[in-house]
């Protein structure tokens, strides 16, 4: 039998597949093209930053070897060592600002976690005037920070302001409390900020109650649960996630939070209230100390790294025993 020759009509077929091959791995690598803009603003906005602030905490670095600072001495480890034992001169080291910081972010936290969810209980069903409630809730968390510093520090003024004047009506305090100087200048930070977060609980608890199946509900009503039960039993077990990433945010969100002791107190501000970010501010720009408001940044980025590689690991040990 003759073998018949192959016609040159035919494709070749070796060259098929490499070509939508070629196309395939085009379209897949097409996308990650369009990172490139945000990689490089994160590199620009970010990186960058901290790279330098991470060299400028190895300098003796002030006013006088600013101009020339890539030539400025190098001290190695002693800024950060100054950062945990003295501080600056008017004020707390890193040290005590850090203990002060992380009470305070605590403390808010947990006076604003039940705030939250009993706002967020308050209006999870249908009624009339929801909507209206809804509103009103938001409104501490809409107004700027700024403001809100400004109107509680009219409110906390010694002899006229209105907490005064209110406490000292109920017979609970004196009408000349100091609540901007001393001890109470931390409790002062820490009402008005309660006033104005607790509002980002009350808008994560909601979204996530509004999620649940209402099968769950109508199982537990049928098993004769009451509303406690139903609470314990259903909706916080279900929020578990939102909460731990509710805690997690709100807590570094007070940690980190600059614009209401600088607003509320000034520069300085009382001992009491002298958080990391002031403490950090003060060192470098009104101290001009920049090698030590360096090493403070850079263990306040180490600090608040801790909780989020926590949680994340967290997570990742969630879905794996799921």
């Amino acid at each position: 039998m003759a073998i018949q020759p192959i016609p040159d009509s035919v494709p070749n077929v070796t060259t098929v597949p490499q070509t939508v091959q070629r196309r395939s791995f085009i379209s897949h690598q097409r996308p990650l093209w369009l990172m490139w803009p945000s990689i490089f603003l994160l590199v620009v906005i970010i990186g960058i930053p901290f790279l330098v602030a991470l060299y400028i905490s190895f300098l003796r670095l002030d006013q006088y070897t600013l101009r020339a600072w890539l030539q400025a001495p190098l001290v190695g480890l002693h800024n950060y060592i100054m950062a945990l034992t003295a501080g600056n001169v008017v004020g707390a080291s890193a040290l005590a600002s850090l203990g002060i910081s992380v009470s305070f972010s605590l403390v808010t936290t947990i006076l604003i976690m039940p705030i939250g969810i009993l706002a967020a209980l308050t209006v999870n069903t249908r009624y009339r005037g929801r909507s209206v409630i809804r509103a009103l809730y938001l409104i501490p968390y809409v107004i700027p920070t700024f403001v809100t510093a400004l109107v509680w520090r009219m409110m906390f003024l010694n002899g006229t302001g209105l907490v005064d004047r209110f406490l000292a009506a109920l017979h609970l305090a004196d009408v000349n409390t100091y609540w901007l100087l001393g001890p109470n200048s931390f409790w002062a930070m820490v009402i008005t900020d309660t006033w104005a977060s607790w509002a980002f609980i009350y808008i994560m608890v909601l979204a996530g109650m509004q999620s649940i199946s209402h099968d769950l509900y109508e199982a537990a009503d049928m098993d004769g649960a009451n509303a406690w039960q139903k609470l314990t039993q259903i909706v916080l077990p279900q929020l578990r996630h939102i909460l731990g990433l509710a805690l997690l945010l709100s807590t570094l969100n007070h940690f980190n939070n600059f614009t209401l002791p600088f607003v509320m107190f000034g520069t300085p501000p009382p001992v009491q209230a002298d958080v990391l970010p002031l403490n950090i501010y003060v060192s470098s720009f009104q101290l001009f100390n920049f090698g030590l408001g360096g090493a403070m940044s850079i263990i306040t980025l180490i600090i608040m790294l801790i909780p989020g590689l926590l949680y994340i690991r967290a997570l990742r040990l969630g879905e794996v025993n799921v």
